[in-house]
């Protein structure tokens, strides 16, 4: 029996007792190829899988947090929690493999309830601007977030994972850094705040979008469906501050709408345009401290601005002058 399971390798010839079968050569090397890619495979899984176990996310808040609210009116940390950034960032890669998750940002500047984000197992880095504008903030936060995402580099090199929210070409320095220290690096971005000159995602081994990601609303607003209320909406404003030294200047009258109306900053500024094209509104002067100031009022002239103000009972034919 033993004579008989004798095997002997002779070239591509496998000899077992009397009988001999041929194995071409091909197929010997199509064999021995396919077992070494599977190998290499199996290795390249587990090193993957390695980059995972630990993870550092570093969310550039300020820049996120402006570009999510001024262009779609989405808070990050939605009530939501299938729309909120952090739970959503948690899930994705697990409560077990992240080392590290913190958010920079000028924190008196952004309406973000702190305690929430902390129970959430969120670092806070309040970077505080100085009263910087919103560019200047941002700028801010970048540079701290770099210094910190490159010295953990060195304290902790156990971090093999580097997560980067961002919506900044500012930040391809130091994802170009992380790569070239042997890092991988993940991307998640917003598509219509990309730089057109440099695309941030030539600097990721994977990128994700933000709107998909979070699930943002991005339905188009007709900005001429919000005329009216946009009229009465002024038209209350003045009423409210007729006897105080406020003025309704482009900035005011642009945060009046976002506040009041729920729109994103970008489509506030064109229903102010349109509002001007159709002569709705005029530029009119407010005698403050003894100095003339822009204010933006509603032109009762227009047919526009009456219809909708006898709608609402509150047109006061004007004074033809």
């Amino acid at each position: 029996m033993a004579e008989n399971m004798e095997l002997a390798r002779n070239g591509e010839r496998i000899v077992k007792g009397d009988s001999e079968i041929v194995i071409p050569v091909e197929l010997q090397r199509s064999f021995t190829q396919m077992l070494s890619n599977s190998m290499e495979m199996a290795i390249q899984s587990v090193k993957q899988q390695d980059k995972m176990d630990n993870v550092a996310i570093f969310v550039d808040y300020d820049n996120v947090y402006w570009t999510l609210y001024n262009n779609y009116r989405h808070h990050p940390d939605h009530g939501d929690d299938d729309k909120n950034l952090f739970v959503k960032l948690w899930d994705f890669y697990g409560r077990d493999n992240v080392r590290i998750f913190k958010a920079y940002a000028d924190f008196e500047q952004i309406k973000s309830d702190l305690t929430r984000l902390q129970k959430r197992r969120v670092q806070i880095r309040h970077v505080y601007a100085n009263g910087k504008t919103e560019q200047g903030r941002k700028n801010a936060s970048d540079i701290e977030l770099s210094i910190d995402a490159i010295e953990l580099t060195h304290t902790d090199p156990e971090i093999t994972c580097y997560v980067i929210v961002t919506a900044d070409s500012d930040m391809i320095p130091l994802m170009s850094r992380l790569m070239y220290k042997g890092k991988r690096v993940e991307l998640f971005y917003i598509e219509s705040a990309l730089a057109k000159h440099t695309d941030l995602r030539n600097y990721a081994h994977i990128s994700r979008d933000l709107i998909t990601f979070l699930n943002v609303d991005t339905t188009p607003i007709d900005i001429r469906d919000k005329i009216a209320e946009a009229i009465v909406h002024i038209h209350n404003w003045h009423e409210r501050y007729k006897e105080s030294d406020i003025t309704l200047g482009n900035k005011f009258l642009k945060n009046l709408f976002c506040d009041k109306m729920g729109l994103p900053s970008e489509a506030a500024s064109r229903l102010i345009d349109l509002l001007k094209h159709e002569d709705i509104i005029r530029e009119d002067t407010k005698v403050v401290s003894g100095a003339p100031r822009q204010t933006w009022v509603l032109n009762k002239m227009n047919s526009t601005v009456q219809d909708v103000l006898a709608q609402t009972q509150m047109y006061v034919a004007p004074t033809s002058e």
